[in-house]
């Protein structure tokens, strides 16, 4: 089963809500992949009207029942045979199936019906088209609209059954002239990765540690997830249909793959779960197959994943197929119909960051179209920091500094921004996760490069660039405050705010007013401490509103 490799802890147990499922014999089925049983499909969206497809997977649980006794003679037993039971088939059930689609004011925009005989022992699938007049759109982040379509299933009058979900309006494509596409219009995506794991909790999260994960990805600005490396949960979508972020999902095929009938079966059925269980959520826009292929060595399985991007295709029409590599000239990178790419320049290789462009125009013009930087970044332990002059430490290593971790962000977000050979772009990781085996950043079992600490108490300075970037919301912030213990008098001191002017302000006295460059980063390079405490002050007007940052340094006595 995938995965056989992951640079990730797999946790056991019963880790999201289980629930005992009773219907009555006639219901939509609750059978199919697990998923809701009915199938939501836009088949056409423009301003005019919608055309919505809604598949309902009716099932008939009514078994067979031994005939009576027949009184005749039956061959068997004229020759001697015993008598075989005879079974008696139920006559079909006639139901009718009832779709309502309501606005998110609880109005009817939409409804149907339709009479079905229902075999006993049978799934029927049940296929009506809806028209929505003037449809409002889900427009990403900008304005999440959701309908409501539930399903109803009666007979003889009474109700049996219903299922409701939420429905969202949207399109996605990726053109190579424009990039991605949310509803025909060009989308930024402002991805991050994500990881279903807290500090002590491994991956048991409750709904609100699930909001609280949101909140932080809102906060920072971001619009896309890349849910790595396996399917998140139910709950985890319904938030992010609310709140208008685009989600990759992923099948775990990490790393490895096997040459054996059974390896790839069970890949399958996992992908078509995943597909079938998550189809209604209009946050899921990519459907990804692999990541990190290659990297040990493996059969050839081109033809494998081939097939496994026609079961998609097969099942979903209208999203994105796509896979993470960080190896290039391999032929599965040419396998899905798009692809991003997971490289850590300044990092895991002695290249500065800038190398990142290089890095892009190779990678895009070996597949010979625009791609993602799915993964990127570096680690950072929010207790380790470096004055004066950066240096890139061993990634392995014992010393993560938090002040290169923001500089590697920071310059390669640089190459990154506005680049048109990119459709997307998503940050290693949105969170520190636990990975048995790593020693580094003084951390044991940690992967340290999150913008925010495993336990969600600290967010890093570069959770704040991102924030200055991406967010419109008027902020300040001053870097490297968690450097408190201080050895040089004389410092930069550098600010991310999104805010025209800030004035830096330390002990009191003013040190002048910066604008913020076009990364929103205002520097005083030359800041003069006195010995003992210093109070950093960062202050600037938003709207007519004062905004302040502050923090307290200590300059060791003698320090020079």
């Amino acid at each position: 089963m995938p995965p056989q490799f992951g640079d990730f802890n797999l946790f056991g147990g019963i880790y999201r809500p289980a629930q005992l499922i009773v219907t009555d014999n006639v219901c939509v089925s609750p059978l199919d992949y697990a998923s809701s049983g009915i199938y939501l499909t836009t088949k056409s969206l423009e301003d005019a009207k919608a055309v919505v497809e809604v598949r309902s997977i009716i099932s008939n649980g009514e078994k067979a029942v031994p005939a009576s006794k027949s009184k005749d003679t039956t061959p068997g037993q004229e020759t001697g045979m015993k008598p075989r039971n005879r079974l008696a088939r139920p006559a079909p059930v006639r139901a009718t199936i009832f779709t309502e689609i309501k606005d998110s004011a609880g109005q009817t925009v939409a409804k149907t019906s339709t009479e079905q005989d229902i075999p006993s022992e049978v799934s029927v699938t049940v296929s009506q088209s809806l028209t929505i007049t003037a449809p409002h759109r889900w427009q990403g982040r900008q304005d999440p609209y959701l309908y409501t379509a539930t399903v109803r299933v009666q007979r003889a009058d009474e109700t049996v059954d219903q299922v409701t979900q939420s429905l969202g309006l949207r399109t996605v494509a990726i053109t190579q002239e424009q990039g991605f596409l949310l509803n025909g219009k060009p989308y930024a995506v402002h991805g991050v990765n994500r990881h279903q794991d807290i500090r002590n909790k491994g991956w048991a999260l409750s709904p609100e540690d699930e909001e609280s994960d949101a909140r932080f990805i809102k906060e920072m600005g971001g619009n896309a997830v890349r849910n790595a490396h396996y399917p998140q949960s139910e709950n985890w979508h319904a938030i992010n249909d609310r709140e208008g972020v685009l989600l990759w999902n992923e099948l775990p095929l990490v790393n490895v793959t096997r040459d054996t009938r059974a390896f790839w079966q069970n890949s399958e059925e996992a992908l078509r779960e995943m597909v079938c269980q998550l189809y209604n959520h209009p946050s899921a826009a990519w459907w990804g197959i692999f990541n990190e292929l290659g990297t040990r060595p493996m059969p050839p399985s081109d033809e494998k994943l081939a097939h496994l991007q026609a079961v998609v295709k097969e099942i979903d029409q209208n999203r994105l197929v796509v896979s993470a590599s960080c190896r290039m000239q391999e032929s599965f990178n040419l396998v899905t119909e798009q692809i991003g790419f997971n490289t850590y320049p300044g990092w895991y290789h002695p290249t500065p960051p800038s190398e990142m462009k290089v890095n892009i125009e190779k990678r895009s013009a070996e597949v010979g179209k625009r791609i993602a930087i799915s993964e990127y970044g570096a680690g950072a332990n929010i207790a380790h920091h470096t004055e004066g002059a950066l240096f890139q430490p061993e990634p392995r290593g014992a010393f993560h500094p938090e002040e290169y971790q923001a500089f590697i962000h920071e310059e390669e977000w640089r190459t990154m921004r506005d680049n048109p050979l990119l459709w997307g772009t998503f940050i290693w990781n949105m969170f520190d996760f636990a990975k048995q085996g790593r020693k580094e950043g003084n951390i044991l079992a940690l992967n340290d490069k999150g913008m925010v600490t495993h336990d969600r108490r600290v967010k890093k300075d570069a959770f704040f660039f991102y924030k200055a970037n991406w967010n419109p919301e008027p902020m300040v912030h001053i870097t490297s405050r968690r450097l408190v213990s201080r050895l040089q008098p004389v410092t930069e001191v550098k600010v991310y705010s999104n805010c025209p002017e800030v004035e830096l302000k330390v002990n009191g006295k003013s040190q002048g007013v910066m604008k913020p460059d076009s990364l929103k980063i205002a520097r005083w390079p030359v800041v003069n401490l006195q010995p003992g405490i210093n109070t950093i002050e960062a202050t600037t007007l938003a709207n007519g509103k004062a905004l302040s940052d502050s923090c307290k340094w200590f300059l060791v006595q003698g320090a020079k």
